[in-house]
C-alpha cells in the first residue's frame, strides 16, 4: 500500500518542473483590485537574441517565446550571439544578455525596454539575467512579459507578479 502511495506521489510532481507545460487558461480564485496594465507595445515582431555568456539556450528562450505567443503575440526569429561584444540591444530585438556591474544579488533578472517619444513604442528590449537563474521555470517568461511592455501585477500566481515565488 505504501508503494502506491510513492507512486502516485511520484506521478504528481513529475510534472512541476517541466517548462513546456504552461497553464495558461485555468481560472484561479484569488482576489485582485484592477487589470494588468501594458504600458507599451511593439508595432513590429521583435527577434530574440540571445547572449551565450548568459547560458540561456535557444531552446530554453524558444519556450519562453511560445508561452507568449499562445496569447497571441508574434516574434521573429530567436537566435544565439557568440560575439563577445554582445550586450546593446538593436533596434527591433529582444537582447538576452549578462547583468552590469551594480546588478544587485537579490533580482533574478532585469529588463530594460526602449520606447519612441511621440508614440511610446517599443522599438527595443534588454534582458540582463544572471546565468544560475537561466534554466529557472518562469524567470525568462516574466521577462519577456516587460519586454513586451506588461509593468507587474500584484495577482497571486499571475506570470507578472514581482514575485517569483508568488507566480512572476
Amino acid at each position: 500500500m505504501v508503494w502506491f502511495l510513492f507512486f502516485m506521489l511520484s506521478c504528481i510532481t513529475r510534472h512541476d518542473y517541466l517548462y513546456g507545460q504552461y497553464l495558461v487558461n485555468q481560472k484561479v480564485e484569488v482576489f485582485a483590485i484592477g487589470s494588468p496594465h501594458q504600458k507599451s507595445s511593439w508595432t513590429i515582431e521583435p527577434n530574440i537574441r540571445i547572449c551565450s555568456d548568459t547560458k540561456v539556450t535557444s531552446f530554453r528562450a524558444s519556450q519562453a517565446v511560445r508561452y507568449w505567443e499562445k496569447l497571441g503575440y508574434k516574434f521573429g526569429s530567436v537566435f544565439t550571439d557568440n560575439s563577445p561584444f554582445c550586450m546593446n540591444a538593436r533596434f527591433g530585438e529582444i537582447l538576452i544578455t549578462l547583468p552590469e556591474s551594480g546588478f544587485g544579488d537579490h533580482h533574478m533578472a532585469s529588463t530594460t525596454t526602449y520606447t519612441r517619444i511621440d508614440s511610446d513604442t517599443i522599438v527595443k528590449a534588454k534582458i540582463s539575467i544572471l546565468p544560475k537563474y537561466a534554466r529557472k521555470e518562469r524567470v525568462l517568461e516574466h521577462e519577456i512579459g516587460h519586454a513586451l511592455g506588461w509593468a507587474h501585477y500584484s495577482q497571486k500566481y499571475h506570470m507578472m507578479h514581482p514575485n517569483w515565488f508568488l507566480g512572476g
